[in-house]
C-alpha cells in the first residue's frame, strides 16, 4: 500500500515536473522569438518627417534614407555654401562644417576660411539658383545643377552655370558630407 502511494506520488511529481519543463521551454522559445522580432523592428524602423512649409515628406531610418531626404540635405548644403553675403558667410560655413566627415574637415575648414576672408574683404555676395537636382539614395550621391549669380559690392558679375556632385555617408542615423 505504501509502495503504491509512493509510486502515485512519484508519478504526480514526475507529471508536474514534465509540465514545468514544457512551460520553461515554451517561454524560452517565446522569448527568443520576441527578441528576434524586436531586433528586426529596431533595424528596419523608419520615421516619416514632413517639414512645415513643404508638402513633400521623407523617410529616414537608422541605416537608410530616401531620395527626398538626400535632395533636401543636398539643397541645404549647397545653399549654405553658395548663398552668402559678407555678413552671413561665417555662420553658413559653420553650419555646413557640422556635417562634414572628420577625414575632410581640416581641408574644407581651411578652404572655407580663405573664401570667407575673400568674401568679406571684397564685399562679395552670391546666390545659387537650382535648376536640376537628382539624388541617388543607393549610392548616397546627389547631382545639383544651377546658376550662380554673384555681385561685388553693387556690380553684378557674369552668371555661371555650374554642376556639383555631392557624396554622402550615412551611418547610425547621421548623414555626413564626404565631397
Amino acid at each position: 500500500m505504501q509502495l503504491k502511494n509512493y509510486q502515485n506520488r512519484l508519478s504526480e511529481l514526475s507529471a508536474r515536473f514534465n509540465l514545468m519543463v514544457f512551460f520553461v521551454v515554451s517561454l524560452l522559445f517565446a522569448n527568443i522569438i520576441l527578441a528576434c522580432l524586436a531586433w528586426y523592428g529596431i533595424k528596419h524602423h523608419s520615421v516619416e518627417i514632413t517639414p512645415f512649409f513643404s508638402e513633400s515628406r521623407y523617410f529616414k531610418s537608422e541605416h537608410t534614407v530616401d531620395s527626398q531626404y538626400l535632395s533636401l540635405m543636398a539643397e541645404n548644403f549647397i545653399y549654405s555654401r553658395l548663398n552668402v553675403t559678407p555678413e552671413t558667410v561665417k555662420a553658413n560655413h559653420q553650419r555646413l562644417l557640422r556635417f562634414v566627415d572628420t577625414r575632410h574637415y581640416a581641408t574644407l575648414l581651411k578652404q572655407l576660411n580663405n573664401e570667407a576672408k575673400q568674401i568679406q574683404k571684397q564685399k562679395m555676395a552670391s546666390e545659387f539658383i537650382i535648376t536640376a537636382l537628382a539624388a541617388n539614395p543607393k549610392a548616397l550621391t546627389a547631382r545639383i545643377s544651377g546658376i550662380l549669380k554673384r555681385t561685388v559690392g553693387l556690380q553684378a558679375l557674369k552668371d555661371e552655370h555650374l554642376t556639383y556632385q555631392l557624396t554622402f555617408q550615412y551611418s547610425q542615423g547621421h548623414l555626413t558630407l564626404l565631397s
